[in-house]
Formats: structure tokens, C-alpha cells, sequence
């Protein structure tokens, strides 16, 4: 479930006073108190912005997942990490896994999908609009006729 904002901001506030906003219907009451204590940890780590929603996604380096996985594997739990880094603990185990199964290679981010037909199309078309020199030339009128 997304929270705006607005509701987290007001979450932490009333958390900070001892108190605790209502729990939503579909939710477990301590799932949620622990979902906002971890927005009021992430919030004095990182500041007041890290709990807004970005469209914009941060492209992580292989090289940064490999050094929250190594502190995960050395010994500190998966909350405290994903804390510290300001995002998911579930984002985190799938990198965590990832190592376990593939190695550092899988921790390199790959493209989805299928190539687009674009860039196969101008390779086509660079080779057949290449200049012929007169050998080839003959031999592709001799061919045509």
C-alpha cells in the first residue's frame, strides 16, 4: 500500500508524541507501527525528504549493491542496512539472493525486453548502401541479368 507524504509526515509526528495514527483496514497493526517507525529511523538518518515518493528511480552501481550485500553477509541484519541506504528491505534480500545464486555478475543491471527493430534496420541498411567498386559492381549486373 502507498502512503502520501502527508500521512507518513503526520505518522512520525504522532509517533514522536507516543501515539499512533489509525491502522489501515488491510493491514496488521504491527506490520504498520513498524512500517512507521522505520519512516521516522529513515527520516533522521536521511532527512525529511527521503520519504517522498520519486517517480524517478536511482540506478544503483553494481559496485554500491555489492557493498550493502557484503555488510548483510558479514553480519548485520537486512533492516539495519536497508535502512542506513534508504530504500527497501525487500529490494535489498532480491540483491542478497542474486549474489547467492550468480555471483557479482547478476548484481550488473541488464536491459529488459526485446532489441528494438530500429537499430538492426540501419545496420541492414549501412551494408546495403555501402559503395561498390567496379569488380563488384560487374559481378552484380552479371548476376542481375
Amino acid at each position: 500500500m502507498r502512503y502520501s507524504y502527508e500521512f507518513k509526515r503526520k505518522a512520525i509526528e504522532l509517533f514522536y508524541r507516543g501515539e499512533w495514527p489509525e491502522t489501515p483496514n488491510e493491514v496488521l497493526t504491527y506490520t504498520f507501527h513498524e512500517r512507521i517507525r522505520c519512516w521516522a529511523k529513515q527520516e533522521d538518518l536521511h532527512g525529511l525528504d527521503i520519504n517522498k515518493l520519486y517517480v524517478v528511480k536511482k540506478n544503483w552501481h553494481p559496485e554500491d549493491k555489492y557493498e550493502l550485500v557484503y555488510q548483510v553477509l558479514s553480519g548485520e541484519t537486512i533492516h539495519s542496512v536497508a535502512i542506513a541506504a534508504g530504500i527497501n528491505s525487500g529490494l535489498l534480500y532480491q540483491w542478497i539472493n542474486k549474489y547467492k545464486t550468480s555471483g557479482y555478475n547478476r548484481l550488473i543491471n541488464k536491459t529488459n525486453g526485446r532489441p528494438s527493430k530500429d537499430s538492426n534496420m540501419r545496420v541492414t541498411k549501412n551494408i546495403l548502401l555501402r559503395q561498390l567498386n567496379e569488380s563488384e559492381y560487374e559481378k552484380l549486373i552479371c548476376l542481375r541479368a
